[in-house]
């Protein structure tokens, strides 16, 4: 009888507590609803006013400091203007002088013979081509030939010389036409681009004993054409059609 009891008792305060719970729980959700929706609305209020005044003011800061970086680099490409107008600077125009039995005297310095022709080459001399280094550089920063040497491009030219072949045979086609004394490799003086001139001959011509230096008198077609490799000047001046005459070794 007393367990019957007891366990009526606890379902009744079992009943009780059930039929309490959900409005006390309905309560609190309630509280906490409203709760955050008031926190909700006045951080809402908080960030509406600092975008609608200072966030304008601060987006038009930010737009003024963008512009400013522009201003800079117009300012940098400004500078870097003289620095490419300084490498693209034409030579000054040659100054002729015309004298008797087809004699040129060129600049006030050099003294030409002969028109030019096949037939009547220009005698010219190495101090006219060693002035190339006066408006180009070998690293290539300056890379216009003189005009008293363009003049000459295309132009027939004499001119005596050490003559070397590039490589050891019975005969050749191809010479280089120096200033100085070069065995191609421990003797004498290097060619530079402003002192020699490479030569394909119109005729092959036949080598002597080796490592024989010859020297004589060549002419051809006189090209004048700057050659590079990567930056560095190693080549000027060519002659094609070429031929030798006078001949002999040293």
């Amino acid at each position: 009888m007393k367990l019957f009891i007891s366990i009526l008792v606890l379902t009744l305060i079992a009943g009780a507590a059930a039929l309490l719970w959900p409005q006390s729980q309905s309560k609190y959700n309630a509280e906490i609803s409203l709760n955050d929706d008031a926190q909700i609305q006045h951080n809402f209020s908080a960030q509406t006013a600092p975008i609608t005044t200072a966030g304008l003011s601060t987006t038009t800061s930010q737009t003024v400091s963008t512009t400013t970086p522009s201003v800079a680099n117009s300012n940098t490409i400004t500078a870097a203007k003289p620095i490419a107008q300084s490498t693209t600077t034409a030579s000054k125009p040659a100054k002729i002088t015309h004298g008797n039995n087809n004699q040129l005297e060129v600049d006030g310095r050099y003294t030409i013979l002969g028109s030019g022709t096949e037939l009547d080459p220009y005698r010219i001399t190495w101090d006219l081509l060693k002035s190339a280094y006066e408006t180009m550089d070998l690293n290539g920063s300056r890379v216009t030939p003189p005009k008293r040497l363009e003049m000459l491009n295309g132009t027939y030219v004499q001119i005596s010389g050490y003559l070397a072949p590039p490589l050891w045979g019975q005969e050749t086609k191809e010479l280089l036409v120096m200033l100085n004394r070069w065995d191609g490799c421990c003797v004498g003086l290097p060619p530079t681009p402003f002192d020699c001139i490479e030569a394909q001959l119109a005729v092959p011509m036949k080598l002597g004993a080796a490592h024989t230096i010859s020297y004589g008198t060549i002419r051809g077609k006189f090209i004048v054409e700057p050659f590079k490799a990567g930056t560095f000047l190693i080549g000027l001046y060519r002659l094609e059609d070429s031929q030798t005459d006078d001949t002999k070794s040293r």
